[in-house]
């Protein structure tokens, strides 16, 4: 597939990057255009500098490492988190880019000052050497698959990932379920992270499931101002709550947000059961026939098993 169908004013590399830039052709002919580096599929904004240097990254004691897979709410906790470090509902003035692994450097990292809340879609295995080390408070994200499979799709289109045309979601998905997207898929994204923590078992771990926070705001924000040893103050909580409703999101991060034609790319809908508007029953029998193959053993298998959420 030739490049010239890209976008250039959405895309924009150093040429020195050197990027291994992929076409991945779905069942309709249409393709998405992404890089492969060291066996992983990226987007093409990261440069292979910066995923280089990930695993050198220096870590400080103090830091909260939020290990997400695209399109699971690492925006959403990242000011949670924030606000509550900080001790203030105010939102947080600069895109997140600044704090994420994918982006910064090791020097512009350097100069944030603690707590860090650094955020990262890369996988727990590819972490900085230091978060062993120093056995930093990891938060993980976790959201129902088919809602992740929806957003990311409707993510590429907004991001311009497709090359010729759009393709259809039936196409994207047999994509997404043979892990020919972002970081190889999702659901060797959450193995990968189940693998690190059970041999890592003396690094304190969160999980956020979006489906819960989605449930009661309130009650996630108090679990995670405990497990981020905050005195429990639960009048900020509530206005955390407030400033993080995701319309309120929508504007307050406007400003900081990254941008295709004018419109944010970082917010969508922040629903939970989107899925119900795009799977037929056909998809939904794949899709079923990959998450048993994949999560089998897993501790999150249950929660999003056919039997507890077909209706």
């Amino acid at each position: 597939m030739a490049q010239s169908f890209v976008d250039a004013s959405i895309v924009k590399v150093d040429e020195n990057e050197k990027q291994s830039v992929v076409f991945i052709e779905d069942n309709g002919g249409n393709s998405l255009r992404l890089q492969l580096f060291q066996g992983m599929y990226y987007n093409c904004f990261f440069k292979p500098s910066t995923l280089r240097q990930i695993q050198s990254v220096s870590l400080r004691q103090e830091d909260v490492y939020v290990s997400a897979y695209p399109r699971t709410g690492t925006h959403w906790t990242f000011e949670m988190a924030s606000m509550l470090l900080n001790g203030r509902a105010e939102t947080i003035p600069k895109y997140k880019g600044h704090n994420q692994l994918e982006f910064a450097t090791n020097e512009d990292l350097s100069c944030l000052p603690s707590p860090r809340v650094i955020n990262t879609h890369e996988w727990l295995s590819n972490a900085p050497a230091d978060l062993k080390r120093l056995k930093c408070k990891v938060i993980y994200l976790v959201r129902d698959p088919r809602d992740v499979a929806v957003s990311l799709y409707n993510a590429y289109i907004d991001l311009k990932f497709y090359v010729n045309k759009k393709g259809t979601f039936e196409d994207f998905l047999t994509l997404f379920l043979e892990g020919k997207v972002d970081m190889n898929g999702v659901f060797d994204h959450i193995r990968d992270a189940e693998k690190f923590f059970n041999e890592n078992p003396d690094i304190p771990v969160h999980f956020m499931i979006y489906e819960e926070t989605t449930r009661d705001t309130q009650l996630a924000v108090q679990k995670l101002s405990d497990f981020l040893g905050l005195t429990r103050n639960d009048d900020l909580c509530r206005a955390i709550v407030d400033k993080c409703t995701f319309s309120r999101m929508v504007v307050d991060k406007d400003p900081y947000s990254r941008k295709v034609d004018g419109k944010s790319v970082l917010y969508r809908k922040g629903t939970v059961g989107d899925w119900r508007n795009w799977f037929t029953e056909e998809m939904l029998e794949e899709y079923y026939r990959v998450y048993e193959e994949t999560m089998a053993g897993s501790r999150f298998y249950d929660r999003y098993a056919k039997d507890r959420l077909q209706g």
